[in-house]
């Protein structure tokens, strides 16, 4: 299958965790034989790669914009997947669900990742934050499946919307040969909780 991941700001992965996301998926549906094509946000200072890792990467243009920025890349990026042939699309954000009927009128599956409760955090007001509950709303009714990556979001969509969502939370690989770092720090193995997460105020 030839698999499009859009809507967020690509690999390498070096923002946070939807990137990290889109990389590590993107690996396993190459290893799987899938042909992948990622889409990156370009602008930035990285090198434009074309390739990275066996996924085809297709560099598109952003408004540097808060509001405008996700949307603006995802509207370019769906309309240049409009232009090949894509048997499936994993849709990141589901703010970007506005695009979804363009998708839908090619035929064409489509799974949303839905995110965070965005409508809720603090950056957002007003009108960013009533598009938000919108779009979630877009996002259950033009999604073929819903990506939840906590199972506090997927309690949430259950709740609000009565609709299931494939739960599946983020991991991370497990060295094997490392130092004894846990006896530096005065820890036992498996008595510890360990979080990784960037610092937002809304985080779960």
């Amino acid at each position: 299958m030839r698999i499009a991941l859009v809507g967020t700001r690509g690999v390498p992965a070096r923002y946070g965790g939807f990137e990290t996301c889109v990389e590590q998926v993107g690996l396993r549906l190459v290893k799987a034989g899938h042909q992948v094509m990622v889409y990156c946000r370009a602008g930035d200072d990285a090198p434009k790669l074309a390739e990275y890792e066996g996924m085809q990467l297709v560099h598109m243009p952003a408004l540097k914009k808060k509001a405008l920025e996700t949307l603006s890349h995802t509207a370019l990026s769906t309309m240049h997947l409009l232009g090949h042939r894509i048997d499936a699309v994993i849709v990141f954000n589901a703010a970007n669900a506005v695009f979804l009927p363009l998708l839908r009128a090619r035929r064409i599956p489509v799974a949303t990742h839905v995110d965070g409760l965005e409508w809720k955090r603090s950056k957002w007001q007003g009108a960013g934050r009533r598009y938000y509950r919108i779009a979630e709303s877009l996002a259950v009714r033009w999604s073929d499946a819903l990506i939840a990556d906590a199972q506090g979001i997927a309690d949430y969509y259950d709740a609000e919307f009565n609709a299931r969502s494939e739960l599946i939370a983020y991991g991370a690989p497990i060295l094997s040969g490392a130092s004894d770092r846990l006896a530096e720090l005065g820890l036992v193995s498996r008595r510890y909780h360990l979080a990784v997460a960037r610092f937002e105020p809304e985080n779960h």
